[in-house]
Formats: C-alpha cells, structure tokens, sequence
C-alpha cells in the first residue's frame, strides 16, 4: 500500500500551484455542480470540517496565506484577496464551495452508515476525480465504494470496516493497518497514467470485469503521471472520519529524463506479480 506515518501538517499542501489550482476548482464546480455533496447526516462534519480549517488549522499552518481576524470573526486569504468567515455558512453548499476555493484538496467524508452496517461517504468536496462522477458514490457504504477493486472484497473489506470503527473522534491516527496509535496520521499514495494533464478526469481509466481494452493513439510525450497523496483523519465533536487527497501531476517524459523511466516501468509490470494480481488489469 506504499503507507507512511505522518502528521496533521500533512492534511492540506500548498505550493506554487496553488493559485491556479484553486482557480481552476471553482471552473469545476461551475462545470459539475455534482463535485460538492452532503446529505442531511453529513452536515455536522462538513461544518466542524470548516471551522477547524478556518479557525485552526490555515492561519497556524499557513500563518503567511490566511491571516486571522477573532474579532472581525474572520480569516483572510492573503493570496486570493478573500476574507472568509470562521464560521460555517447556514447553506452546506456554501460551506463546500469556500472549503473548494481555499484549499487545493479534496475532502471525502465518512461517517457510520445509518443502518449500523460500516461507514458511508455522506459529504465531499471532489473536484478532481478520476473516472467517475462523485454524485454516483455519495451514500455509498466503504465496502460499496471499493467494490471494483480486485482484491478488496476479499483482502480489506472486514479489516478496514473494523479500522474506520476503531478510528476514535478527537484522535489523528494510522490509515490502514497496524497498532493505532493516537496522534499519528496515515498517508498512502494512488497512482494512475494519464493521456492528458486534466485536473478532473471524468473519463474511463479502468478495466473492469467482462471489458476489453480499446486501442488509443496517443503520444507518451503528452502523457503524465496522475498521484494522489490520501490522508486520513477523523473529528472529535462529529465522529466524521475525513479523508483529505491532494492531486500531483508529473509529465511522463520529466520522469524519464531524471533516470527513473525503468524504474516506473518496472513498477508497472509488478502489479501482477503482487498479491493481487488482478491490479495490472485494473490499471490499464
């Protein structure tokens, strides 16, 4: 799973992209209205989510980009111009859109599903999915949402029903297995080829069972890397379990020019000498 141990630092990145990239969310949202969702159930934890970014979390981590105002009751986006409030707006889309447009990640959050059977994404902000359209998954249950991939069924379903139980409100802990250890957060990488370098790719980019690969012309020079860099935390006060991705795209050809072309290639064609071999077909 390519895990890592990290801290709450690592819940939102910023870098020289940031000002295009939160540019471009807000063309998304305009474009797929369905990027932000919430159901009833999911509000308490997109409005704690936003309040922890505004009032704690950005002007400490970030004291350079959002400054903080407690008696205008007010954080400030020193890039963007924009002052935001601390607290959540009334409307839940509201809240969804300032979360879009102040920070470059997306935000899939889960909480126990209203059957008692596992967890369910009940709220997200998803601008930058890869294959599918985020209002098909909101409601899903954990298992349900991973159904496609080969092995998880078999492999992960139970344990990570019993991780997200585990995972207790007010604690930052392990993203998939081992000891859960308290104040600690997981990280865990995706990746994905590329044909072109869109943020939000609506796109097919896996095979699925009874389905055959299609022939694509398209030129390697123009393709890229698609990495999305998973963090998972949980809320004290709502119970949400939230997972935070940030999306990396890295030309193709920039990581052959830096010796590492063998090195991808050859992590490609390990998938199917893995565990599950059925990955290398799921990745086509």
């Amino acid at each position: 799973m390519g895990l890592q141990k990290t801290d709450i630092n690592g819940i939102v990145h910023i870098d020289r992209t940031y000002a295009e990239r939160v540019e471009a969310r807000q063309d998304i949202v305009r474009q797929y209205p369905g990027a932000l969702g919430c159901l009833d159930s999911g509000v308490d934890t997109v409005n704690e989510l936003y309040e922890f970014l505004m009032h704690e979390y950005l002007p400490h981590r970030y004291p350079t980009m959002f400054r903080l105002s407690l008696p205008a009751g007010t954080v400030q986006n020193l890039i963007t111009s924009e002052t935001l409030p601390l607290t959540a707006p009334a409307d839940r889309y509201e809240t969804l859109r300032i979360i879009n447009r102040a920070v470059d990640e997306d935000f899939l959050m889960m909480l126990p599903s209203p059957d008692g059977d596992g967890h369910s994404l009940q709220a997200f902000v998803w601008a930058y999915p890869v294959g599918f359209d985020p209002q098909s998954k909101l409601g899903l249950k954990l298992r349900e949402l991973h159904k496609p991939v080969p092995g998880y069924k078999e492999k992960l379903a139970s344990s990570m029903d019993r991780y997200f139980g585990n995972l207790e409100p007010g604690k930052v802990m392990d993203r998939y297995f081992g000891n859960l250890e308290p104040g600690k957060v997981m990280y865990r990488v995706n990746f994905a080829l590329a044909t072109n370098d869109n943020l939000c790719e609506r796109g097919e980019y896996h095979l699925y069972p009874g389905q055959e690969p299609t022939e694509t012309d398209f030129d390697l020079e123009e393709c890229y890397v698609r990495c999305e860099l998973q963090t998972l935390f949980a809320l004290p006060k709502s119970g949400g379990k939230v997972l935070s991705v940030h999306l990396y795209l890295y030309p193709l050809r920039e990581i052959k020019d830096v010796g590492l072309g063998m090195q991808m290639a050859e992590a490609i064609d390990g998938l199917k000498l893995g565990n599950v071999p059925g990955f290398h077909r799921y990745k086509r």
